[in-house]
């Protein structure tokens, strides 16, 4: 069995995640996708061509290199000695995490509901996946108080 986690804050999908794979003696892989959408969320047109708009593209991806970082760190203590692969990608959230579905032959996606990771917070980036993935989707419920 072959396990993805849609890496984002949330510590419940990570524990749910290793506990499965433990259970189940299955290999799990994590995938943080750095959001490559904050052009379009910003907008083109706000504050076009200024350096304002471009040095807060540039500090969110930065950013988010930050926490791809210490995510996988707070994975990799979590997982202890479960084998574990952390991919990274640069693109649209969704669009990536089923890329990545469909490419590497997953049994089971495990991510947070709700998903938090970059512009995708303000979508419903599960019911975006439902009835395009090959795998089976699991959604751990997560207080957003705790994310």
């Amino acid at each position: 069995m072959r396990v993805l986690l849609a890496l984002d804050e949330s510590t419940q999908a990570m524990d749910e995640a290793v506990r499965l794979c433990r259970e189940r003696g299955a290999a799990l892989t994590a995938l943080f996708v750095l959001d490559g959408n904050w052009s379009d969320y910003t907008g083109h047109d706000w504050l076009s061509g200024s350096t304002v708009r471009g040095a807060y593209i540039e500090y969110a991806g930065q950013e988010d290199i930050k926490d791809s970082e210490r995510l996988a760190a707070e994975l990799r203590a979590r997982a202890g000695d479960l084998p574990l692969e952390v991919k990274l990608a640069n693109g649209v959230v969704r669009e990536e995490i089923l890329k990545e579905a469909e490419t590497g032959g997953y049994d089971l996606l495990v991510m947070a509901h709700p998903f938090w990771r970059g512009t995708a917070t303000v979508r419903d980036t599960a019911r975006d996946l439902l009835g395009k993935l090959p795998c089976s989707l699991l959604l751990v419920k997560t207080p957003p108080h705790d994310i």
